[in-house]
């Protein structure tokens, strides 16, 4: 109807872009491509005059592929006084397509600020609001606009856009969020049945929903009507690696490419799906021919993974072990092989016998560079993880990387191989957040230090209102709250586990493997709701903040709202009339935490106003805040005070009477400041604002050792990555004769960085102490095998002196275990760093002795 509309109305081909390019997307939408792509070439040709015709004009080229006439005729549809937004927008929209945000595009073409300024003209108009969408969505470093953001003002002010539902029909089956993404395609057929986009999003809705005819049935009849259009499995396929079910992507992918060789978007979905299906190679060829198929259209992700993953077949080594390979640079490969694979293959049994699920190859590719494992998991450097898992794929961060000494890496391969083993037994098909949070509890299960100590987020989290729903929390996986996503997930499985047992959590995986949604697993598993569960977690977040105490970091925008809808004047009933105040004070601390002290400080004056002497416990803090920020530390002091006589408690105060007492040197006020505030939040992350090493400082001034140390190792428990001060306390320990607890605390340091030869040395040393001479002769091997350019404390290693010793101690440790080859071996070393060395030589004649046998006869057992 539409096309005999434009037929009527007497537009010649040619005549006018603006009548062309109508004609030819209705014929594309029609599947005769071969009519639109005539209409598409008269409009590229066409005589064009004023900005809409330009901007027509520019459409057609784009259809044809020619970027470079787009441009021209864009430039002069976008120029003039008052650019029009439309105009703007698809001229933003072009640089998009052509540079794909890498860093080399001219900042001239940079779309951001193009959609911006189209958007600053027409703030409602869709082509800018969709287009920053799908930018920010694209490169999820641009973070200073959630993407969501501009698709809900899109949808706000047009609730029956079609592109708009369109796109957020999409995230929502991207995030998992099927629930939604049905009611978005049911608002769809209502709008535009016949839209081709719309059935492509019905069939990969109707596969993801485990309607696998349908989806066949949908994808055939629309191949039936434009056999050469592969968008449909295109979507299908990138649909599902964004949800990391790579090997089902890769069938539809491939379809796609083979009905239109020139589609690079699928082309380049299908390198990442090969990819992240351990096929490095056919990932590397599938970028290749995306490039090629381009026609010179940048795209950064594609191009930063294929720079990384030829840098991954050009430097790296492969080993195998069993069903483990890992990928790994030549430095170090020795040290990093005596402890990752036996890691990851304890890790693997002890995964597989509590989930019942047995994994099958794993390949496990570790990076020097935090970057290249950045772009090698999400297509774009700053990443803020250490290893990410694609079910048969895990990457990770070396020891070795610019992170050295800040992280545990066996937490991060633990964590990821319980991916394997989720992601496994689900078929890659469970919500992020469910393997997410499993995975962070069991970080927490293997080592209480592993714990992520976010609770100082969690506090802010739930005191502003911003715990995530469970239906949204997939999406923190990819915004600016990822870290604490990880970190609810974890919270939110520990709390099911403990309501429910840990069958269960199994049957939920089973269920989402299935083809089960969120609402039908929660529905059948758990015998509730997701809106169920989300007020179960707030009352279980409440018991886990119970014993903190700190004033939470408040979020101006939740403050603000609430000096808005709070009352002036306090109601009479006394529980009420205390709930108002508190809520005011809130608000008070909240403006006070964003720079407005003159609010603060008019809450203060209301309060003082209502209440007279009888202010609540909590003003007399906010006092003391208010003189701290005017710079009166006394005046500031006595409030604090006050506000501990009313009954009040808080971390931040605790501390800072307790450097006012240091200050004055009262030692003793200091400490019983310093107790309570470790009562108050135990083990809080940041080093420089912990009570317990403030504590361990104060018992350092009074040369109490003991109390010194035990501060500093509780601070550990809930703290995994502090490498120094494990072997403060580990030498402390071996010191004074325990032993276990040194091992355990040296096992922990080596567990951040296995680059350093005297904890290897010092961890050899307390495994002999405690009749564990097989791990005390691999800790002397490492040692030795460290290169000496890596080692970050050489320890005796540093001198040739040293290093003999503890060549001698190796050979006769070997030879102790009956290892004579190895002790052989050990002994030559130690003579070629000092020939003639009397002790050498004599170790090697007996390890020569001891394995002449074995040499005279090779088919005997030598001696032992």
């Amino acid at each position: 109807g539409a096309i005999a509309a434009l037929d009527s109305a007497g537009f010649e081909l040619g005549s006018d872009p603006r009548a062309d390019r109508a004609a030819g997307e209705l014929w594309l939408e029609a599947g005769q491509r071969e009519r639109a792509l005539e209409r598409f070439e008269a409009g590229a040709r066409g005589v064009a005059e004023t900005w809409d015709q330009h901007l027509d004009a520019g459409r057609c080229m784009r259809h044809l592929g020619d970027l470079v006439g787009a441009s021209t005729a864009l430039v002069e549809a976008a120029q003039g006084r008052r650019p029009e937004p439309e105009a703007l927008a698809e001229l933003a929209d072009l640089y998009f397509e052509a540079d794909g945000e890498v860093s080399r595009a001219p900042a001239a073409r940079n779309p951001g600020p193009l959609f911006k300024k189209a958007r600053s003209t027409n703030p409602k108009g869709q082509p800018a609001l969709l287009g920053l969408y799908e930018l920010y969505r694209f490169n999820w470093k641009r973070q200073s606009f959630e993407a969501d953001e501009f698709l809900e003002e899109l949808l706000e002010a047009r609730p029956t856009s079609v592109d708009g539902l369109l796109a957020d029909a999409r995230t929502a089956v991207d995030f998992g969020q099927l629930r939604h993404a049905r009611q978005r395609l049911a608002e769809l057929r209502a709008l535009a049945p016949g839209r081709r986009d719309v059935r492509s999003l019905d069939a990969a809705l109707a596969y993801i929903d485990n309607e696998r005819e349908r989806s066949a049935e949908l994808l055939a009849k629309l191949a039936e009507q434009d056999p050469q259009d592969s968008e449909p499995e295109q979507r299908l396929g990138k649909h599902l690696v964004e949800l990391y079910r790579f090997s089902e992507a890769l069938p539809f992918l491939e379809a796609a490419v083979e009905r239109d060789r020139n589609d690079y978007q699928a082309w380049t979905d299908l390198g990442r799906a090969r990819g992240n299906t351990a096929d490095v190679a056919g990932a590397l060829e599938a970028f290749e021919q995306a490039e090629s198929a381009a026609a010179g259209r940048t795209n950064a992700v594609r191009e930063n993974l294929k720079r990384v993953l030829e840098r991954i077949r050009s430097r790296f080594v492969e080993e195998e072990f069993g069903a483990l390979t890992f990928a790994w640079q030549p430095d170090g490969r020795e040290v990093l092989g005596a402890y990752f694979p036996q890691f990851y293959e304890e890790a693997r049994a002890e995964l597989v016998d509590r989930y019942g699920f047995a994994t099958g190859d794993v390949r496990i590719e570790v990076f020097e560079r935090h970057g290249d494992f950045s772009v090698r998991s999400t297509g774009f450097e700053g990443f803020p993880a250490l290893g990410v898992c694609f079910g048969p794929v895990v990457t990770a961060v070396s020891p070795l990387s610019e992170l050295r000494g800040s992280f545990s890496w066996a937490r991060t391969g633990f964590h990821e191989f319980t991916h394997v083993v989720h992601l496994g037994l689900s078929h890659n098909r469970c919500p992020r957040w469910i393997t997410e949070g499993l995975a962070t509890g069991e970080e927490q299960r293997k080592n209480y230090a592993w714990q992520r100590n976010m609770r100082q987020d969690l506090l802010d989290a739930r005191a502003n209102g911003r715990i995530i729903p469970l239906r949204e929390l997939n999406r923190a996986f990819r915004g600016p709250r990822v870290l604490f996503g990880y970190y609810q997930g974890g919270l939110l499985c520990s709390m099911l586990i403990e309501e429910f047992g840990f069958p269960p959590m199994v049957a939920f995986l089973e269920a989402f493997d299935r083809g089960l949604d969120l609402d039908a697993a929660v529905a059948e598993v758990f015998k509730s709701t997701p809106e169920e569960i989300d007020q179960r977690f707030a009352a279980f977040v409440d018991e886990r903040l119970a014993g903190l105490h700190l004033e939470p970091r408040w979020n101006p925008q939740v403050t603000a709202v609430q000096r808005l809808t709070l009352e002036r004047e306090p109601p009479r009933d006394p529980d009420s009339r205390a709930r108002w105040a508190d809520a005011w004070l809130s608000v008070a601390f909240g403006d006070l935490q964003s720079g407005s002290r003159v609010d603060a400080e008019e809450v203060l004056r209301r309060l003082e106003r209502e209440f007279g002497d009888e202010l609540p416990a909590r003003a007399h803090h906010l006092r003391g805040a208010l003189a701290l920020d005017r710079s009166q530390p006394s005046t500031a002091a006595g409030h604090f005070q006050a506000f501990l006589e009313a009954g009040g408690e808080d971390f931040q105060v605790r501390l800072f009477l307790a450097e006012t007492a240091f200050a004055q040197g009262d030692l003793d006020q200091a400490e019983a400041h310093l107790i309570l505030a470790e009562q108050a939040f135990p083990g809080f992350p940041q080093p420089e604002r912990s009570a317990e090493l403030a504590l361990a400082r104060l018992y350092d001034e009074r040369g109490q050792a003991a109390q010194a140390m035990g501060a500093r190792e509780r601070w550990c428990a809930y703290n995994a990555s502090n490498l120094e001060l494990r072997l403060q306390v580990a030498r402390w320990h071996q010191l004074e004769g325990r032993h276990d607890q040194a091992e355990s605390l040296l096992s922990e340091a080596n567990d951040v960085d296995p680059f350093r030869g005297r904890l290897h040395l010092d961890w050899a040393s307390s495994l002999r102490e405690l009749d564990r001479p097989e791990e005390a002769l691999r800790e002397l091997r490492v040692a030795l095998l460290v290169p000496a350019e890596l080692d970050a404390d050489p320890g005796p290693l540093a001198e040739a002196s040293g290093r003999l010793e503890v060549l001698r101690e190796a050979a006769q440790l070997a030879l102790d275990l009956g290892e004579y080859a190895e002790a052989r071996d050990f002994a030559r070393k130690g003579l070629e760093l000092r020939p003639g060395d009397g002790e050498a030589a004599e170790l090697l004649r007996r390890a020569e002795a001891l394995l002449a046998p074995k040499d005279k006869n090779p088919g005997e057992p030598s001696e032992r």
